[in-house]
């Protein structure tokens, strides 16, 4: 990434990149329509060796390009994997053809996507839940529809397990203040 976070968010230009814990953590509780609002467009999950996965929005905007490399400049940035050319692949929205498209950029380890190696400079067209293997298949992406990721949220308990812990939150809170009022009272 070209420029750090601070609580788990990255932001570089117009990508907003988090932590998955932190973006859980975040929004887990936020109604879906809110998220819909919020986020338009899609997700990436992006899995890395041993490193904490992180989540990225895909702003669903016609100049929106999202470079994946091995370089300072590119958007998504993996410097640890030899596989990985300085400019490797993009990611971009195709207001014709309504969704996102993956483009491996003459690569010598390629890109693949759902196990099929894509052919240099060919775009496809990306659908929920794509598999995306970025060179020797050290990073692997996933691409989500935003209600996919929501209802994965949901399914997954993260939904329910945020709303009860900011309750129980606002409860010690709410119990703090009413100590506080009794020792001043």
């Amino acid at each position: 990434m070209r420029s750090g976070g601070k609580g788990g968010v990255f932001v570089v230009e117009e990508l907003q990149t988090y932590l998955l814990r932190s973006f859980f953590h975040d929004f887990g509780a936020t109604p879906h329509q809110e998220l819909a609002t919020k986020f338009p467009g899609a997700f990436l999950m992006t899995s890395f060796r041993k490193t904490p996965p992180l989540i990225s929005h895909l702003r669903r905007k016609e100049d929106f390009t999202l470079l994946v490399g091995s370089d300072d400049d590119a958007d998504l940035e993996f410097m640890m994997d030899p596989t990985l050319e300085p400019e490797h692949c993009r990611i971009v929205w195709h207001t014709g053809f309504r969704g996102w498209t993956v483009e491996d950029l003459g690569t010598s380890f390629g890109t693949a996507v759902q196990g099929e190696r894509l052919e240099s400079s060919r775009p496809v067209l990306l659908t929920d839940k794509d598999v995306i293997k970025v060179g020797g298949g050290l990073l692997q992406l996933q691409f989500y529809a935003a209600e996919t990721l929501f209802g994965r949220m949901t399914q997954a308990g993260v939904t329910r397990t945020v709303t009860r812990l900011l309750a129980r939150k606002a409860r010690e809170k709410q119990a703090e203040g009413s100590k506080e009022e009794q020792a001043e009272g």
